[in-house]
């Protein structure tokens, strides 16, 4: 979901809604502007309006996703053609060449994102580089959004994973997250299945659990 509505649009629906004028709305909005309840911002073709909450998670992601894209590598430098090989040789496989080329460039990034539609091999992908990383003793640690995608995501790779929620250690009482920026994931490797169904507010929470040592995908 967006984390912000058009301006135009969202006082031509609260006006529907509420069975009132557009007039109404606007001066309804600039109050809450004038009481820093929501932030308003322009992409440049429209003016946009952001809850305080959804406009500061978004900010948070951006500026550590920056932060981790500065960084050095943080997994180890691989011997490309010799590992892909081992790969291949203990499964019985060929990758093709975006393949390679997707597990060698996400070995060297701090910060990678694997994408494609069904079919296209990603699942090989992400076993072949947790497997390659794994046997020079990177610490991988998996998780998805979802209790079955997280399932998924085991049977597939054969490494445990996590719903986001268990992984960060959800507070049922006290509400939050004990994984935290205090508190850090210890793992060489964060691997995040399924990242675009992964909402702001969590996302926001597993960026402030990611190591400082740790690569992202």
């Amino acid at each position: 979901g967006h984390c912000a509505i058009p301006r135009a649009v969202l006082v031509e629906e609260a006006a529907k809604l509420l069975e009132a004028a557009p007039a109404e709305m606007e001066l309804a909005l600039n109050r809450l502007l004038l009481e820093s309840r929501v932030v308003v911002e322009s992409n440049g073709d429209e003016v946009l309006v952001f809850s305080i909450v959804l406009h500061e998670a978004e900010t948070a992601v951006a500026r550590d996703l920056a932060a981790l894209l500065a960084k050095a590598p943080a997994l180890p430098p691989l011997d490309g053609e010799a590992a892909i090989s081992w790969f291949e040789r203990h499964h019985s496989l060929k990758l093709s060449d975006e393949q390679e080329t997707a597990v060698l460039r996400a070995a060297a990034s701090r910060f990678f994102v694997l994408t494609g539609g069904p079919g296209t091999g990603k699942t090989t992908i992400l076993r072949s580089l947790i497997e390659i990383l794994a046997a020079k003793q990177v610490q991988p640690v998996l998780c998805a959004p979802t209790g079955r995608a997280a399932k998924r995501m085991t049977e597939a790779t054969g490494f445990q994973a996590k719903t986001i929620h268990r992984l960060l250690e959800v507070d049922p009482k006290g509400g939050g997250f004990k994984r935290d920026i205090d508190n850090q994931l210890d793992c060489d490797l964060l691997v995040v299945d399924e990242g675009s169904m992964v909402d702001i507010m969590l996302m926001q929470a597993l960026m402030k659990a990611v190591s400082d040592n740790a690569a992202l995908l």
